[in-house]
Formats: C-alpha cells, structure tokens, sequence
C-alpha cells in the first residue's frame, strides 16, 4: 500500500474552554512569519459546522484543524500531497507535522496555558478511500506500517495499534495507544530525534 492522503489527530486534555477564535490571529500571524515548514496559504474559519474542522491552517501540503469530529476536540492534520520515502516515513512526517503546530500552539501565549494535547494516543485515518476502503484487507495491509510507527514514536511500551470500529462507509481509523498519558514535548522530542 502507499497511501498519500491521510490524517492525524491529537485530542485536547480536558480543561478550560478555549475561545477558538484566538486560533485566527495566530494562523495569520503564522503565515506572515513562517515558524512551521511548507507553503502556508490562508486561515478557513468553520466553527459554524457542528463537529467540523473548527479554525483550520491551510497549506499546499497539509491542513491543520481545530476539529471537533466525533465530538472530540483536537488537532487535526491532513497530508494532501504525496511525498517521497516508505509509508511508515509519510507517517511519521505527518505525525512530526503535527506534534510541532501543537507544541506552538500549547506555548502561545494568548492561549494563557489553557490549551494542552494528550500524545500518549492519537488517532490516523485513511483519507483515501478509493487506495484504503474501510474493510479488513485495507487494515491487514496498512497495520505493518502503523506497527513501525508506534514502535519508533514510543520506543520501548507496548501501543496498542487498534482499528476503531466504525461504519465500513468511514474512513479507515486506526487508534495509537500507549497506555498512559503523556506530555506533548515527549513526543516533540522523539519525533524531532527521528528527523
């Protein structure tokens, strides 16, 4: 299998409710001074659509929401373009991606500390249904990779990598589990470890 499209998702810690149009200013301000890689090209705000993407960053490669899907807020990252190297590298560039708008995002300072991310679990989502239809060959053919993935995200704990069960009409979900909270710079510095 070698998907382009897919998704990430890091889930908010409970704690204060965030004034989410806080997150306009800082994308804008983003774009202006480019502290993320890539081509950042605009700020979408659809905190109107229930369960939807909230405030979202686009760039030419990947998008960034403050989605509220399945009812569960959280930062999500969609890789549109495809790019060279395994599946497993795609995987974890994405999941790099991500970590790094989180961390920026934990650390701004208008958002007053009242923002944190759970990386002990996130959640990848096949966006392509057409290459990975939600069905058991999909997931058979895919688990290998997202297995090499956990492995080098969370060395030395047993993740679950374990399908979430959803209508087959879905997309492909797949739930990373490390068994225990952790704090996002953990991550940030095993990812940027990997790079």
């Amino acid at each position: 299998m070698n998907l382009d499209r897919f998704t990430v998702k890091f889930f908010a810690k409970p704690g204060p409710a965030v004034d989410e149009s806080i997150f306009i200013p800082i994308f804008h301000e983003w774009i202006r001074f480019g502290p993320i890689d890539g081509v950042l090209l605009d700020v979408a705000d659809y905190r109107h659509v229930p369960d939807g993407p909230g405030v979202m960053l686009i760039t030419h490669e990947i998008n960034f929401a403050l989605d509220h899907g399945d009812g569960r807020f959280g930062l999500l990252a969609q890789r549109k373009q495809g790019r060279d190297g395994s599946q497993a590298a795609k995987i974890l560039d994405l999941v790099r991606q991500a970590v790094s708008v989180a961390d920026l995002l934990e650390n701004d300072w208008r958002l007053d500390d009242s923002l944190r991310f759970e990386a002990g679990a996130f959640e990848f989502a096949a966006n392509d249904r057409l290459q990975a239809p939600n069905t058991p060959a999909s997931l058979a053919a895919l688990l290998p990779h997202l297995q090499a993935v956990s492995a080098q995200l969370y060395p030395g704990r047993a993740v679950a990598v374990e399908p979430v069960v959803n209508d087959s009409r879905e997309r492909l979900t797949v739930r990373f589990d490390a068994g225990q909270s952790l704090p996002l710079s953990e991550l940030l510095a095993q990812v940027e470890a990997l790079a």
